[in-house]
């Protein structure tokens, strides 16, 4: 097939084919995000009354995808804005769990942390240009995800995210699925920036994509691929920078990557787990006010020596 023909657009039978595998489903689009993303099962949140006897048979063994915790694990660079060069490589993983609340609506609890490294030997990064480096960490991040509409295809209603506790409030736009083939669905959650801090205007962009595999084949694990644009991190006196991190998912704290269970283990023990419930959320805020300005020059969680927030990764998924 030449070029061309790869980036063509596709003709009106391709395009029966694309329709045909989005309709073909009478998949909960909801569901089996929020079961990829946190590990919930619905299944085993029905009512009594609201069970079918095929609901009883699924809630007797766990939904495929479903687990106690889900661990997103993944690698990337930093990259220098325009000029491409790599800064750093960065990796890390975000651990999550899901609540219930009601059948439409999930409440996420999640924690994530990653470092950056040499881009050539790969060393973990202490030092830039003189400027201490430290690793980007949420103790807590908290999610509301709520079942949307779609009155063109009830099968492929959005999910409807919202910060509920995080080091800022953002807005959070709808997160889309579309199918990809007959038994692959990608969910799309982007996320636009733009607020005043203590210290001066904060804007990015980031967006998260994922890949489920609707066969829940256990060689190909669900995948995301997460790009941001925005201000850099705080090591980097200023510039924009842009980094890009392709993961997956794994089912618990043992199958991470050795060295990134060392590090967790030696001194970031917190990350192990997600958080509990809002108890411990609320405590954690709470010690987190009560901290002194850390050494990396940031107050508030704004950097002041380019007046930017020192989030650099966003408040979402």
């Amino acid at each position: 097939m030449s070029c061309a023909a790869a980036f063509s657009l596709p003709n009106m039978n391709n395009h029966q084919n694309y329709k045909k595998y989005r309709t073909k489903h009478d998949h909960d689009t909801f569901e089996s995000f929020v079961t990829m993303r946190t590990g919930i099962d619905l299944n085993n949140h029905l009512t009594t009354e609201s069970k079918t006897e095929t609901n009883r048979k699924e809630a007797e063994c766990p939904a495929p995808g479903s687990s106690e915790a889900v661990y997103w694990v993944g690698e990337g660079q930093l990259y220098e804005s325009p000029s491409g060069k790599i800064i750093a490589n960065i990796e890390g993983f975000d651990v999550s769990k899901g609540v219930f609340m009601d059948q439409n609506h999930i409440r996420q609890f999640s924690r994530k942390i990653f470092w950056f490294r040499d881009p050539n030997t790969n060393e973990l990064l202490t030092e830039y240009n003189g400027q201490p480096v430290q690793p980007i960490k949420y103790d807590w991040q908290v999610f509301d995800l709520k079942r949307g509409y779609n009155p063109n295809d009830p099968s492929m209603a959005p999910i409807l995210p919202s910060v509920v506790k995080g080091p800022r409030s953002v807005p959070c736009m709808p997160v889309t699925p579309r199918y990809a083939g007959s038994d692959v669905i990608h969910y799309q959650c982007p996320l636009f920036i733009d607020i005043e801090t203590p210290k001066g205007t904060y804007q990015a962009w980031e967006i998260y994509d994922y890949t489920l595999d609707l066969t829940h084949d256990a060689n190909r694990p669900p995948s995301l691929s997460w790009s941001r644009q925005g201000s850099n991190p705080p090591f980097i006196q200023d510039g924009m920078g842009v980094m890009h991190f392709l993961g997956h998912r794994l089912d618990s704290f043992e199958e991470l990557p050795e060295q990134i269970r060392t590090l967790v283990e030696e001194e970031y023990s917190l990350f192990q787990d997600p958080p509990m419930d809002m108890e411990e959320v609320h405590q954690l805020e709470q010690e987190t006010m009560m901290r002194t300005p850390s050494n990396n020059g940031s107050v508030n969680g704004v950097n002041k020596a380019n007046g930017r927030s020192t989030i650099s990764s966003g408040s979402r998924q």
